[in-house]
């Protein structure tokens, strides 16, 4: 009988990992798991630039008169041709008025709807969670800032878009294996003892996680 000693549900988004390890790592631009990181965030920021921005500004412009920021959460799922499908999404953190969030979150939705963007030979499993930070309202500059991002190496300020977003996937590491927050990663975990009341331990992580924010790549390797 496998011991349970963290885990991670599929739902939308909880994050239950127990006792994640403590503290952020500086970037190291050579190291893969670093390049792989800014390479996911830079390919979901040109689609959100891409094909959702142009839909939601004038939304956004007409219906929203709060500022500051917004965490959204959306779920995807593997379409038949290959590709990842909008299928739902929710809010997260916000210091918006909370009478602004609710427009916001409905401008959001109508723009990403029937939207997808490409898998890629990595991507593994049926559902992909990102976790995204935006600004609101988007920035004048925004062309421009989306530009330097898109030249840009990561590795500057803190968090998951240099700017402080937090890390909200979840990825094996260490030994004894543990459950850790990242950048990229998966968007569920769970560790089990090999045997009853054993040291060794295996771990098993699920569908596609990535989280970040419209104008920034990761300033950390963000492991919590």
């Amino acid at each position: 009988m496998k011991k349970r000693i963290a885990i991670v549900p599929a739902v939308f988004l909880t994050l239950l990992v127990s006792s994640p390890a403590g503290g952020q790592s500086a970037p190291a631009p050579k190291d893969p798991r670093f390049q792989a990181t800014v390479g996911t965030q830079k390919r979901i920021n040109r689609y959100f630039h891409d094909v959702v921005v142009p839909k939601l500004k004038p939304c956004w412009d007409q219906r929203v008169r709060g500022q500051g920021t917004i965490e959204i959460q959306y779920r995807f799922t593997k379409s038949a041709n290959g590709r990842w499908a909008f299928s739902a999404l929710k809010g997260g953190d916000s210091n918006l008025p909370k009478d602004q969030q609710g427009p916001t979150l409905a401008c959001m939705a109508k723009a990403v709807s029937a939207t997808s963007f490409p898998a890629e030979k990595g991507d593994t499993g049926r559902s992909y969670l990102l976790v995204w930070e935006w600004p609101v309202p988007l920035p004048p500059d925004a062309d421009q800032q989306m530009a330097r991002m898109i030249g840009a190496s990561g590795g500057e300020g803190g968090g998951c878009d240099g700017r402080g977003a937090r890390a909200r996937c979840v990825t094996c590491s260490g030994s004894p294996l543990t459950c850790v927050y990242v950048c990229v990663g998966s968007d569920t975990c769970e560790v089990g003892a090999t045997t009853p009341g054993g040291f060794d331990s295996i771990c098993t992580e699920g569908g596609q996680c990535a989280s970040g924010g419209l104008f920034g790549l990761a300033g950390t390797m963000a492991i919590y």
